[in-house]
């Protein structure tokens, strides 16, 4: 939450306290006069039944916040909001300035979502995103989450279900025993894998692809 980069991309495992650490970056500094704060899932749905119930309980009760069922907000006496939006209807998003947003499952967020609809709306304030999810094979969020490795002003962090420190590592054991080893590197471990669609059903790229010495 403290580290400076603009751009942070979180690669978790399940049930690591995802949603909650999210809210964490979003409410961590004052809000200014009529800045505009956004939590963006993948639908809708998962929105309204993950993330607005939550928001309901810390603010239900806070006299400077007015909350908005229908529109999955909370507006604050100086005109600044926090709203809760779903990726699947994106045009909707189009139009506003945003200082903050929460990019919440990117894996299973279009990525024209972010290049093209979120980026700009960040531009004029050159405000911060953060980027977090589980993985899901070598996709967007494997993109950024590269970009986290290399580039300025971006950062990224892989982070073992177990390190969240919310599921019991004998649940994790559990499900070791249970699943299938690729799907649970993947849901657990938080680890890029190709899960489906495979020549080779044993191909590892970080054993079976060599970065050359030279380039002839």
């Amino acid at each position: 939450l403290n580290d400076p980069a603009r751009m942070k991309v979180l690669v978790c495992g399940r049930r690591w306290g995802k949603t909650v650490l999210s809210l964490m970056y979003l409410l961590k500094d004052a809000f200014q006069p009529n800045e505009r704060r956004w939590f963006i899932t993948p639908t809708y749905r998962q929105g309204k039944m993950i993330v607005f119930p939550l928001l309901r309980q810390m603010f239900n009760s806070f006299p400077d916040a007015k909350l908005n069922e229908s529109e999955m907000s909370v507006t604050f006496d100086n005109g600044a909001e926090l709203a809760v939006k779903g990726a699947d209807n994106e045009n909707n998003l189009r139009g506003v300035e945003l200082t903050k947003c929460v990019m919440d499952e990117m894996a299973y967020i279009k990525p024209h979502v972010w290049e093209e609809i979120i980026m700009p709306m960040l531009a004029t304030t050159q405000g911060e995103c953060l980027f977090i999810g589980t993985p899901n094979g070598y996709d967007t969020m494997y993109d950024l989450y590269l970009k986290g490795q290399s580039e300025p002003e971006w950062n990224s962090w892989q982070f073992k279900t177990v390190d969240g420190g919310f599921v019991p590592e004998e649940e994790i054991e559990l499900a070791k025993r249970t699943m299938d080893e690729v799907v649970f590197r993947q849901e657990f471990e938080a680890s890029f894998e190709t899960t489906g669609n495979r020549a080779a059903w044993n191909f590892d790229r970080d054993i079976h692809c060599v970065k050359a010495k030279e380039l002839s």
